[in-house]
């Protein structure tokens, strides 16, 4: 638990119970213990108090509100040990477009899937309609007998889950005063660890609906539609045609009916991708289409003009943080500085970074702005020492651009190495498919990047090669599996690319004959690679020691542990499996 407040009734804060752990564990495990069997919890626990903040909008108005409960720390010490248990069980239970409070999915997901599937559908010319649901009051309308009989956990952790919410109580405070304590029947505290994870299993069996009802949208390529992203509250429903509209509309209504949820259509959205020559379907609720772009998740989607707002005024807003303390610079130390950038300025710019890749020269204009208030116009070392950590001589003043190039990585190494429910990695292969006819996928990062022409990829992957440029990586082995040795690619650098000037016109004869991998010439050649004549017809090339020769070098570049591997094959002993890791890489900066 996060230290340093006290938000409950009782003024205890996470201190006092880290600090008399020893003395007061047993009695709070009798406490615990003894509320589980009476069904109740001790009145500390059961009431909160409830706070409200401002939202955006009339704040005479009050539904720009936002009501949050303050429950005391042995209340959120008793649901920090359930959420540990709960979120062991949330992968298996909660589908995979649900990234709310799920180990191992992140809100990047939710947005990278809607701005893949926007890209491919636009550069198909596919027709497709983005619905994005709001749900009023989400957390505060969930309703306690609902929630208990769409958990689906065991009979004695539900009973568990009940007595904290059974007769709890909350205390409103208004100038600094505390009201007369009311009931409260519904909703799900924020104070409570397991609020996301509550909320989750709340919605899922509307989310489960949709996808099973809806046909969605189907890729080319694709058997699996897509048809839902949601990240807690935030829906994104993709719909084909009337049909799925109108699925999705009886799908809402009775999810309200059985839950008491209600989604705002006021304040939903709805965005229509592709031609529609038979006309766009009609929305319920009032809901109009828009051409363009949506806001999704706090990230600006859709067309060139659309993510453009992402950036919109963002120099503006730094400079701004940042002359609220100006007059504080003179009685400000170094580190102080730094904590001021580092935390309140530029980790405001992190999500957006993750996800969208920012305009050429924003990053050194905020970062110029960023030094000038460190130093206060007086540079006195080099940027390059700043932005080492203090042990090491530096300041750990946050570099923007290689932050974001870390960013980028890290997508890359979802990409490459996540788990099997990364929901945007088909849609991003298919993206990367796409990249000068090559059909590479995964294996385009075994090439050299410098082959790699950014002009026809989107303005996102764009960056993403430009940052894997600044990298040199090496194999740490040859492949490990049959899957990715026929994976191999045979051109742009990689390690089975003869292109070294003496036979100029390879690569050209490979893409031209749609072989650019290694599977490719082992299906001509055979496994020993040895079949000249049918490689030679493959190829157009007339002579065969010349083949012979390019067979050889092929050979010589694979290990006995990979030859034995491409034997098996042709035997029938061993299948690729698709499933299997991406190869081991290791890689280093470039200024090493």
């Amino acid at each position: 638990m996060q230290g340093g407040k006290a938000p409950g009734i009782d003024g205890l804060p996470p201190e006092f119970y880290k600090t008399f752990w020893e003395e007061l564990k047993t009695d709070i495990m009798d406490v615990f213990t003894e509320s589980f069997g009476d069904c109740s919890l001790p009145q500390s626990c059961r009431r909160a108090v409830l706070t409200l903040l401002p939202k955006k909008g009339d704040l005479m108005d009050i539904t720009n509100w936002r009501p949050v409960s303050l429950p005391c720390s042995d209340y959120k010490l008793l649901s920090k040990v359930l959420s540990s248990r709960l979120k062991k069980v949330m992968d298996p239970v909660i589908h995979r477009t649900q990234t709310h409070c799920v180990p191992g999915r992140s809100i990047v997901d939710n947005v990278s899937l809607v701005r893949y599937l926007l890209t491919v559908s636009g550069s198909l010319g596919l027709d497709a309609g983005l619905v994005s649901l709001d749900q009023e009051k989400a957390f505060d309308r969930v309703e306690h007998h609902y929630l208990w009989k769409v958990l689906g956990l065991s009979p004695g952790f539900i009973a568990k889950i009940k007595v904290m919410y059974e007769n709890i109580e909350s205390v409103l405070k208004i100038n600094r005063g505390l009201c007369e304590p009311f009931k409260v029947t519904r909703g799900i505290r924020q104070g409570c660890s397991m609020l996301g994870m509550l909320y989750a299993l709340s919605i899922e069996p509307m989310l489960h609906n949709v996808r099973s009802s809806i046909n969605g949208l189907v890729l080319p390529g694709f058997d699996t539609p897509f048809t839902v992203s949601a990240y807690a509250d935030d829906i994104i429903a993709f719909t084909k045609g009337q049909n799925d509209v109108d699925s999705l509309g009886h799908i809402v209504e009775a999810f309200q009916k059985i839950s008491e949820a209600k989604v705002n259509w006021a304040k939903s959205d709805a965005l229509a991708v592709g031609k529609w020559a038979g006309g766009l379907p009609q929305l319920p609720g009032g809901l109009a289409w828009q051409r363009g772009g949506l806001k999704y998740l706090g990230v600006y989607l859709g067309d060139q003009g659309t993510t453009a707002m992402n950036w919109e005024g963002v120099v503006g807003k730094v400079e701004g943080k940042l002359n609220k303390w100006r007059w504080l610079l003179p009685h400000m130390s170094y580190r102080g500085r730094v904590l001021i950038i580092n935390n309140l300025v530029a980790s405001s710019l992190w999500h957006k970074l993750k996800c969208m890749e920012p305009p050429a020269g924003l990053l050194k204009s905020i970062q110029s702005i960023i030094l000038k208030f460190f130093w206060d116009d007086l540079h006195w070392t080099p940027q390059c020492v700043l932005y080492l950590p203090k042990e090491e001589g530096g300041q750990g003043l946050v570099d923007l651009v290689s932050r974001t190039a870390a960013f980028i990585l890290q997508f890359v190494q979802r990409f490459l190495f996540g788990t099997d429910d990364v929901v945007w990695r088909p849609v991003a292969s298919t993206i990367l498919r796409g990249v000068a006819g090559l059909g590479l996928d995964a294996s385009l990062f075994l090439v050299d990047c410098g082959f790699v022409p950014l002009c026809k990829l989107p303005h996102f992957y764009q960056g993403l090669f430009t940052a894997w440029r600044l990298f040199k990586w090496s194999r740490l082995g040859p492949a490990a599996s049959l899957f990715w040795l026929l994976e191999e690619p045979l051109v742009w650098g990689a390690r089975l690319d003869l292109h070294d000037g003496s036979r100029p016109g390879l690569t050209d004869r490979l893409t031209g004959a749609g072989v650019k991998k290694l599977g490719g010439i082992v299906e001509a050649a055979g496994p020993c690679l040895q079949n000249t004549e049918a490689v030679a017809s493959l190829l157009g090339l007339r002579s065969a020691r010349h083949t012979r020769t390019i067979l050889n070098e092929w050979n010589n570049r694979l290990d006995s542990e990979e030859k034995e591997m491409l034997q098996d094959y042709s035997d029938g002993t061993e299948a690729p499996d698709s499933g299997d890791p991406f190869p081991d890489i290791f890689f280093f900066s470039t200024s090493c």
